[in-house]
């Protein structure tokens, strides 16, 4: 089997994962990095205007909104004293180690085509509507997929944005009381 050892943390990873499961470095050049695709899932849209989401975890009454931009990816998983990096997205709030959350567990991806999910080879996996997804091959996310990461099982709510027009796809509330809602905004240079 064909390995790729991270520049960072000289870790030995499987040849097709992007990013290193010990440190989430990424294990490509970011102007190579390979887009999350998936075969037929090129979408019409009416205008060249970039996409934005906001994709809502929603475990009982905890909701958990990161908007992503086009071409925006974000890792999840849970912080740990001994990694060097954090993941992007720290599922810490929703006891992580408990639930069999790896450090790197999975990475989000917007892009025109809409918001993937892939799992980075952790331990416990991850799971849409029961669905256990292979190691490093992107799955299409629609809202009101239930998901599951390690033992944590999450509901997922897509808003889309584009441009001024404003299309929701979620008829799930929010919060009613706002208090549990957290918004974490993604600024990228």
């Amino acid at each position: 089997m064909a390995q790729h050892v991270c520049p960072r943390c000289q870790t030995v990873n499987a040849v097709q994962a992007p990013y290193c499961v010990e440190c989430g470095h990424a294990l490509y050049d970011q102007g190579d990095t390979r887009p999350l695709t998936v075969p037929g899932a090129n979408l019409t849209r009416r205008s060249q205007q970039p996409l934005s989401y906001t994709v809502t975890f929603i475990v009982g009454d905890d909701h958990l909104s990161v908007l992503m931009k086009q071409a925006e990816r974000l890792i999840m998983g849970r912080q740990s004293g001994q990694a060097p990096n954090r993941p992007d997205l720290d599922l810490g709030r929703f006891n992580a180690a408990e639930h069999g959350i790896s450090r790197i567990h999975a990475v989000l991806e917007c892009n025109e085509n809409g918001i993937y999910l892939m799992d980075l080879g952790s331990r416990n996996g991850t799971f849409v509507n029961n669905v256990p997804l292979t190691a490093f091959n992107p799955h299409l996310l629609r809202d009101g997929d239930t998901v599951a990461l390690g033992k944590l099982v999450v509901t997922v709510a897509l808003q889309v944005e584009e441009g001024n027009a404003h299309f929701t796809f979620s008829a799930k509330p929010r919060s009613k009381t706002g208090k549990l809602e957290e918004t974490i905004r993604l600024m990228r240079v």
